[in-house]
């Protein structure tokens, strides 16, 4: 069965049984009264997610207007010192390693941003990727994606075989193409690749999450970074370790610059 019509089934079903809110649990309808928030993120979020044709379809929304309110979209770029990621004994991937990453958050992560993208990753709601890529679009300044010329690309994070296969899809690939389609940013989707599987991150402190992802990250030889600026697109970035190893490889390549637009920083 392709991922289209398992979205298709899964929103018909979310519309006929007594459609649930992603973090608070509560019927959608109880909060309708409530105003749209007045942040453009946050009032993406309240929009539905419409499945099908302009007339069959159906709408649904993960998220009542009384959890779109609790939302906080974030106003600054987050600064994630790479020093912490050096290994120390002078064998560094690349001096890159050491640089500090600017990562642009579209909100401020609380148990509403994590619920809903814990449902995009492990409950298979594939369509959150398009909902959460319009609220990044809608909440990132324009300067998150710098000059949006020919020399910048989106990037996703990758993941390896084994978790692809899993879970049948890769979210933060899903991210970039909706977001860059938005925004008008080409995207790589293959440029970078993770060649082999590794520990959760999650699982992980941040000295083992740092030597979890030494060496996995590789460039595809196809795709040129040399002179660009990279926006290096995941859904949520926590220590930071999985996008930097990322990064020290595209500034090896030549990319002039890495940056990371990411739904939510938890540090």
């Amino acid at each position: 069965m392709s991922g289209g019509v398992e979205q298709a089934i899964q929103a018909v079903v979310d519309f006929l049984v007594d459609e649930r809110c992603h973090a608070c649990g509560r019927a959608v309808e109880e909060s309708s009264h409530l105003p749209i928030p007045r942040s453009s993120a946050s009032a993406a979020l309240a929009a539905p997610i419409r499945i099908g044709m302009r007339r069959a379809g159906i709408e649904t929304r993960p998220l009542c207007r009384a959890c779109c309110h609790l939302v906080v979209a974030s106003v600054a770029p987050e600064s994630v010192d790479g020093q912490q990621f050096s290994r120390g004994d002078g064998t560094d991937d690349a001096s890159s390693s050491a640089c500090t990453l600017t990562v642009w958050p579209a909100f401020e992560t609380d148990a509403c941003i994590l619920s809903v993208i814990h449902a995009l990753k492990f409950s298979r709601r594939e369509r959150l990727a398009r909902w959460l890529a319009r609220a990044m679009a809608d909440g990132l300044p324009a300067r998150a994606c710098e000059s949006r010329t020919r020399h910048t690309v989106l990037v996703p994070v990758p993941m390896d075989r084994r978790s692809f296969r899993r879970r049948g899809f890769n979210q933060a690939e899903r991210l970039a193409s909706a977001f860059g389609a938005l925004v008008g940013v080409p995207v790589e989707r293959g440029a970078l690749l993770k060649r082999r599987a590794t520990a959760p991150q999650s699982s992980l402190g941040r000295a083992e999450r740092v030597r979890n992802l030494r060496g996995v990250m590789s460039l595809c030889a196809s795709v040129p970074v040399v002179g660009k600026r990279v926006v290096l697109v995941d859904d949520l970035v926590t220590t930071g370790a999985t996008v930097h190893a990322c990064t020290a490889v595209l500034r090896a390549a030549g990319a002039e610059e890495v940056r990371v637009a990411c739904v939510g920083y938890r540090p």
